[in-house]
């Protein structure tokens, strides 16, 4: 690991020194947290709730050379945790998310991702989200239970080329690792490359294809039942592939015709193991097809929404099939105005849950995210949130669907250019079905004292 970390930060600093003198200046902001937070479920439990206070210092800093052609941005945010009550749990934290981007020419561009995560927080790996609304690391939203230290790394490579106003290809490669200090869990590593275009051969017709390999690889938890059977998973490959037809009636509207196909095969299925406990038909192999239809809006060139439904089939090789509708959503818009925002993110789909806390294999999925800001006055703001998502984990022993439900809302009080007080509740809400054990509630409230300038230092130009 230390190897390719060491490769990846050679290979940029040659691109940045290969960029010469470029005109661009280093832009640093410091910062200092306090927070003190009361939970009345710190361990996300079922039965047998503690709450306690918890205080947590943090410092951190965003650097960033937004360069023409060229630039970086990296924060980074490290605290220590301390239990008034349940003192054996203080642990550090740290978070980390750096970008890298290089503009090769024009029309050709690399963008380089690494969200890092070190926790004991069992509902701290969420969706890592940059400044445009995009989740560059998905999160965790299956049952995670207790104060175990876990650290997740997740890392994209994409390499973009544009040949035409609306005409692209490109490349992406994914690394990601989720370790768990506790067997209660299996330690997991994620591999996948992926291609992709889209091309449109005409005003109003064009298509989108993608192409993706993944490799999931696992090790630890032995003393795990972490999927819904009670098994480990096993290590696999996955091929899958995505065709699109989009046609459009308007300059902002139309319809499409999509179909995927997923084969995903075990290793100790190829090696002719048999495996224990699959009543839930886990660790089987599998081919999907999917095919959906739907319409679409584009917002801009750069934004487009799509709603739809779709209906799978999946062929299960030695257990039994299972076939069902879908939705397929995807959405991030932002409303921007003087006193307000809001931004909404929706998703739908299939999926498969392999790198979490549980991997509960594969399911179909809905998700909308709603976060808005209400200026009162220019110190005086108040900010909510919701999040909803259903997962039916359709592989499942027990036929699990789980309900995550999670409102927030916040009042904050910009007490000068360079502190910020907020006040806010949160409540965390997990409706296990048909398997009420991994149910969960937990009632949060945050004061949260920031120290940070209200500018960017400039260190040089």
């Amino acid at each position: 690991m230390k190897k390719i970390a060491t490769g990846v930060v050679l290979f940029l600093s040659l691109i940045l020194v290969a960029d010469g003198a470029m005109a661009a200046q280093l832009l640093f902001t410091p910062r200092a947290t306090v927070t003190e937070k009361y939970s009345d479920n710190i361990y996300l439990t079922n039965k047998d709730k503690k709450d306690d206070f918890i205080t947590t210092p943090t410092v951190g800093f965003t650097a960033a050379l937004p360069g023409q052609s060229t630039g970086f941005s990296l924060s980074y945010d490290g605290g220590y945790n301390f239990y008034a009550s349940n003192n054996e749990n203080d642990g550090w934290q740290h978070n980390a998310l750096g970008s890298f981007w290089h503009n090769f020419t024009r029309e050709t561009r690399l963008d380089v991702n690494n969200a890092f995560l070190y926790t004991q927080d069992p509902s701290g790996n969420r969706d890592v989200v940059n400044q445009q609304g995009n989740v560059v690391a998905p999160g965790d939203y299956s049952a995670r239970e207790g104060l175990n230290t876990y650290y997740r790394d997740y890392s994209t490579a994409r390499l973009t080329h544009q040949f035409g106003p609306e005409n692209s290809t490109y490349a992406q490669f994914i690394y990601g690792f989720l370790k768990n200090n506790s067997d209660q869990y299996q330690d997991s590593q994620e591999i996948s490359p992926s291609v992709g275009m889209t091309y449109w051969w005409s005003t109003f017709a064009g298509i989108e294809l993608e192409g993706a390999y993944m490799r999931g690889l696992y090790s630890g938890g032995q003393g795990a039942t972490n999927t819904q059977d009670g098994t480990d998973q096993d290590d696999f490959n996955e091929v899958s592939g995505r065709v699109r037809l989009n046609q459009r009636f308007s300059q902002n509207y139309g319809i499409f015709e999509q179909y995927r196909q997923i084969y995903r095969n075990y290793d100790g299925n190829q090696a002719g193991q048999t495996q224990q406990g699959t009543d839930g038909q886990q660790n089987q192999d599998y081919m999907v097809y999917a095919p959906s239809v739907g319409v679409f809006y584009q917002f801009d060139p750069t934004l487009t929404a799509s709603l739809g439904v779709g209906y799978y089939y999946q062929q299960v090789q030695n257990g039994k099939d299972q076939q069902g509708p879908f939705p397929t959503v995807e959405i991030n818009k932002l409303w921007d105005y003087q006193s307000w925002s809001i931004r909404t993110r929706g998703s739908a789909g299939l999926g498969s849950e392999d790198f979490s806390a549980q991997n509960e294999g594969f399911y179909r999925y809905a998700q909308t995210d709603i976060i808005g800001r209400y200026n009162f006055t220019r110190q005086f703001y108040g900010d909510a949130s919701f999040l909803y998502r259903y997962s039916d984990y359709i592989n499942s022993a027990d036929g699990e669907v789980d309900h995550t439900i999670r409102p927030q809302v916040g009042l904050g009080y910009e007490v000068s250019r360079w502190m910020n007080v907020r006040l806010s509740y949160s409540y965390n809400k997990l409706i296990a079905t048909n398997n009420s054990q991994d149910d969960y509630a937990e009632n949060s409230v945050l004061l949260t004292v920031t120290l940070q300038p209200d500018q960017p230092w400039r260190l040089w130009d």
